[in-house]
């Protein structure tokens, strides 16, 4: 009889624990960096995507409720071998499991991916692969070096065997 009346106070107890609100740790929050406009312009040079030209970013990055994931929206204008104009949006986290950042996005031209990224000193490394139309997996990289608190050099590079690296963007972003 003392446990039935035990019980719903285990169920009520387990309830109201659950309902403790989560905070991000330290490692969500150094993703802090890349919060608000940021813009990247810069020449993409020419290469097995076509004859290159000039391409122009903005990013804008605000906190979801809760501040476990960063939101982004983007807009490019990439030379034509490159896309054209574009709008992506997507969310980066981190996942303590993994120990490992990630960015999930998409874009107004069909593209979905994840890319994985980690945190070494004042460079972020963000790493990725995509299968093209013909079978063939192309890796991509891209290091963010922190420069100051509203800078930062991108660096974006593909490679067919993850030895030898192409670099198809270079620039200083900026934050607006």
């Amino acid at each position: 009889m003392k446990l039935r009346a035990v019980l719903p106070l285990i169920f009520v107890t387990g309830s109201v624990l659950a309902q403790v609100p989560a905070k991000p740790g330290p490692d969500v929050k150094k993703l802090d960096f890349f919060a608000g406009t940021w813009k990247a312009e810069g020449t993409v040079p020419p290469g097995p995507w076509g004859a290159g030209g000039k391409y122009s970013v903005t990013h804008t990055n605000e906190w979801m409720d809760g501040n476990f994931f960063l939101i982004n929206h983007s807009a490019s204008k990439m030379p034509p071998g490159l896309g054209g104009d574009s709008l992506s949006f997507g969310f980066a986290g981190y996942d303590a499991d993994k120990k490992v950042y990630f960015l999930t996005e998409c874009d107004s031209q069909g593209g979905h991916g994840v890319t994985e990224g980690s945190l070494n000193g004042d460079t972020w490394t963000w790493t990725s692969s995509e299968k093209l139309p013909d079978g063939q997996v192309i890796q991509h990289r891209e290091t963010n070096k922190m420069l100051s608190p509203v800078s930062y050099r991108a660096k974006s590079e593909v490679s067919k065997d993850g030895t030898n690296w192409l670099v198809m963007m270079d620039s200083i972003v900026t934050k607006q």
